[in-house]
């Protein structure tokens, strides 16, 4: 437990540094490695065609990676990572504007990837583009927000420390490094599916806007829910402290969302590639 403990605090102040890209890198990787291992066999032959030897764990991470860059190619892509649907009911704001948002693009390159007409490149960046998108969709606060930046402005502390971090950051490194606790990757996301492995027919019905309002529900219940001074539509003043036992809950969602969210990425391309 310290060394969980020791890990996530220093994942938390490491994000808080900078700005929060939906799951780190070790999350992303986590649900690339699961989709990858659902693909159908036909889904597997196309994206062998697209990207030769692809490896869905580096590709979930090439739109974090290259962010400003897609930024200046395609406007608005830098909102592309979430939708900004309110936790509390009485607060408006505008959840996709110009159709810059997660759910909206991932219709979008649900389409090209299907497209047999599209060129090569255009399909292979759709692919690539699903990959991270609907991973993303599944970090509960990149379903969510109280007008705090999904998180970002809102200020905690974690055990054992008088540093300040963000919510945000917990929820998309902290929580994921506590739960790996210095793991293999890849050997820790077949362990997660095997744990899921009966949920996952399930997990795959639906459309991408249900999986938003359901991370949105996660959200408003286990991610601002228990917190004490949450307020509708406005952050505390002082760093809210996040115990333990939030941690551990936390934890296990984490570890559901990311099981989840790799057999929904498969399931949207093998829908496009079948």
């Amino acid at each position: 437990m310290k060394k969980a403990l020791a890990l996530l605090l220093s994942a938390a102040f490491a994000a808080s540094s900078a700005q929060a890209l939906a799951w780190g890198q070790e999350g992303h990787r986590i649900t690339g490695y699961i989709a990858q291992q659902l693909l159908s066999a036909k889904a597997k032959a196309e994206v062998a065609k697209l990207v030769p030897n692809a490896d869905f764990a580096q590709l979930a991470l090439y739109m974090d990676q290259h962010k400003q860059d897609l930024k200046q190619t395609l406007p608005g892509s830098d909102q592309w990572h979430y939708n900004d649907e309110p936790v509390c009911s009485g607060v408006t704001e505008d959840e996709c504007p110009d159709g810059n948002c997660a759910s909206n693009q991932i219709d979008h390159y649900r389409k090209v990837l299907a497209d047999r007409a599209a060129s090569k490149a255009d399909r292979a960046q759709a692919l690539t583009f699903l990959i991270h998108m609907v991973g993303d969709i599944h970090q509960p606060l990149h379903a969510a927000d109280n007008l705090d930046r999904g998180g970002n402005d809102f200020k905690v502390q974690l055990p054992g420390s008088k540093k300040v971090s963000n919510l945000h950051s917990v929820w998309d490194t902290a929580l994921v490094q506590q739960e790996l606790n210095g793991a293999n990757e890849k050997a820790w996301a077949a362990s997660d599916l095997q744990r899921y492995q009966r949920n996952v027919a399930g997990w795959q019905g639906g459309g991408v806007m249900d999986w938003v309002h359901e991370s949105n529900q996660y959200a408003r219940a286990d991610v601002y829910g228990p917190l004490a001074g949450f307020s509708c539509g406005a952050s505390p003043s002082t760093p809210v402290y996040l115990d333990n036992t939030y941690l551990r809950a936390g934890g296990l969602l984490v570890d559901q969302q990311l099981a989840k969210a790799g057999a929904r990425i498969a399931a949207v391309i093998n829908q496009a590639l079948n």
